[in-house]
């Protein structure tokens, strides 16, 4: 028997998928029974109007018919508590556009994530040849927002739905939802995938003569080689990048790319240039209040005095790190399981059990919500099936 109240939340986010295929209340229950499930339309509509929680095995069900990870129905429920944040139903799209950027650039994810939810709502009581564009471009912020909180599985299910109507939106806005996409197969590692979809990018960018888009494709290319460790190629693009940002982009972007390339320099062996880059980009980061930005430069910098085994250096730099990505109402996972892994590793060869034994369990904590791929959780997951600490104790006795 279904619970008898539901999520409002859940039920909009049903909707979506539903209507972003083009499906009706019939059609679903249609494919349901296809597949040996009894989701009948009157059910369905309950769900979408937040009357009634699915059952697990209904939400398993939907899950395949709209080709989502069941995950994101529990991560939708959880972006419920920023659902306070939620600005006044009277405000129209242009200005719910505007408030949403504002809270990006600011670093406040959640509150951005909701500003341009209610300006897709906006959008969809408009009409007009720019419905579908207006209705794409906040779909597309939405995923911004998303990727930056971590919820990949979520951003990407918006993403691809952007796409299914793309003859219907603008070639700029066609370019940003490629791009994220090329953003969101890197952070699971699907590199040479978004290596292509990048260039392609790139391409579009340049046959439009549109230079921040070219800075964001270089941007996007350079962080892939980087990742595949060709420093000196992710250096040049990054610095290309760069100087087409600093006469187009925000102060968010040229933070991110000026800690970048500072990086690659480090990896390079130019290491005071490498911090001066670095130090540059955390002191504009700090000066424009950008609280992402101030972390992820805190982090690099951690990073660099770990691999000169400076520890003291790198663990004040990397518990900066750590308080500014918890600061906010919007937690940055990827910073925090980043810093509490070096941390971690950094008590390990200090032999201090106790730090190690904390920053271990915050590791596990962190791991069970982390979507991103990067080194540090591949090297996190190796120790805990390499059988993690009962080895070391083994090790000890």
């Amino acid at each position: 028997m279904e619970q008898q109240r539901g999520s409002t939340r859940l039920g909009s986010y049903l909707k979506r998928l539903r209507t972003g295929y083009g499906f009706s209340l019939r059609r679903v229950e249609l494919k349901a029974r296809a597949e040996g499930a009894e989701i009948d339309n009157s059910q369905l509509s309950r769900y979408e109007r937040g009357r009634c929680y699915p059952s697990f095995d209904k939400l398993c069900t939907l899950a395949n018919i709209f080709s989502v990870s069941v995950q994101n129905f529990s991560d939708v429920l959880e972006m419920e508590k920023f659902d306070t944040f939620k600005p006044h139903h009277s405000l129209g799209f242009e200005e719910l556009q505007t408030r949403g950027n504002s809270e990006l650039e600011a670093g406040n994810f959640g509150r951005a994530y909701v500003a341009f939810e209610s300006a897709l709502q906006a959008a969809e009581l408009t009409l007009g040849p720019d419905r579908d564009d207006s209705r794409a471009r906040a779909r597309y912020k939405m995923a911004f927002s998303l990727f930056r909180l971590g919820k990949i599985n979520l951003a990407e299910s918006e993403l691809r739905l952007i796409l299914r109507d793309h003859q219907k939106i603008s070639p700029r806005t066609r370019f940003l939802t490629l791009l994220m996409l090329s953003n969101v197969h890197d952070e699971r590692g699907d590199r040479y995938l978004a290596l292509m979809e990048a260039e392609r990018c790139l391409d579009l960018a340049r046959a439009a003569g549109e230079r921040a888009d070219q800075a964001y494709a270089l941007h996007a290319i350079g962080r892939t080689c980087f990742e595949e460790e060709d420093y000196t190629r992710a250096a040049e693009f990054h610095g290309q990048a760069l100087e087409m940002a600093r006469e187009t982009a925000s102060s968010q972007e040229i933070v991110l790319l000026q800690a970048n390339l500072g990086y690659c320099h480090v990896m390079l062996h130019r290491t005071e240039k490498g911090l001066k880059e670095i130090r540059e980009a955390l002191a504009l980061s700090k000066k424009e209040g950008l609280r992402r930005g101030t972390a992820y430069c805190l982090r690099i910098l951690g990073q660099v005095y770990y691999k000169d085994e400076k520890l003291g250096r790198a663990r004040e730099y990397f518990e900066e790190a750590e308080t500014a990505a918890h600061s906010g109402d919007s937690p940055y996972t990827d910073i925090l399981f980043q810093s509490a892994f070096y941390l971690w590793e950094i008590a390990r060869k200090e032999g201090n059990a106790v730090q190690e034994k904390v920053y271990f369990g915050r590791l596990r904590h962190l791991r069970s919500s982390l979507e991103r791929h990067f080194d540090e959780v591949g090297q996190f997951d190796a120790y805990i099936e390499r059988g993690g600490r009962s080895e070391e104790r083994a090790a000890h006795s």
